[in-house]
This record gives C-alpha cells, structure tokens and sequence, in this order.
C-alpha cells in the first residue's frame, strides 16, 4: 500500500520553503563566522612582534651597573645601582650613545 498523502511531484508548501531558506542562511552565516573567529584568533594569537632586545651597547655611567631595563617604541629605560646603593632611572633614545635624563629614584 502506498503512501498517498506524500506525492513525489507535490509543490512545496510556502512555509516550508521559508524554512528550508532561513536554515540554509543560517549556515552560511555560522560557517562565515566561524572561519573569521578562527582567522581572528590565528591573527592574534600568532608569533608574537620581533622584539629588538638589548642594544649592542648601553651608554651607563661609570660606576653603576644595570638593574632594569625597559623598552617602548621611542625610549629605552634603564634602572641603574651605584656603589652607594642609589638607583637611578636613564630615558635614552634607541640607537644613541647619551642618556637623555636621568632620575634618582628615592624610596618611601
């Protein structure tokens, strides 16, 4: 005995079509989203900048010895120690062979 009620030649009904469209945007917009997530995530969790690290040389008073150091686009920071236990902070420009000012650091 055969179906009857399900024709094979049967048009669609309206809301069914809608549904069928509605899914199939549906996934499409999840799996464009998911390929910008996981591109997102390659992008920013990839290698991280090459840092130059220290320079060749480090223009330091005598006498004093590098405790800290930091880095940022346009100044280097170096936290030095005397014989007399003073620390200091140098700003120096990359790449030149001064120190651009100097602080003493007081403690509290």
């Amino acid at each position: 005995m055969a179906d009857s009620d399900t024709a094979q030649g049967a048009p669609e009904p309206p809301q069914i079509r809608l549904l069928r469209r509605l899914v199939t945007v549906l996934t499409l917009t999840m799996t464009f989203g998911m390929i910008i997530i996981v591109g997102l995530m390659i992008w920013r969790l990839g290698p991280a900048s090459q840092t130059t690290g220290l320079p060749d040389t480090i223009p330091l008073p005598i006498g004093e010895t590098l405790t800290g150091y930091a880095q940022n686009p346009d100044w280097l920071v170096l936290i030095t120690t005397d014989a007399d236990r003073i620390q200091r902070l140098h700003l120096v420009r990359p790449g030149a062979e001064t120190i651009h000012q100097s602080v003493q650091i007081q403690p509290r």
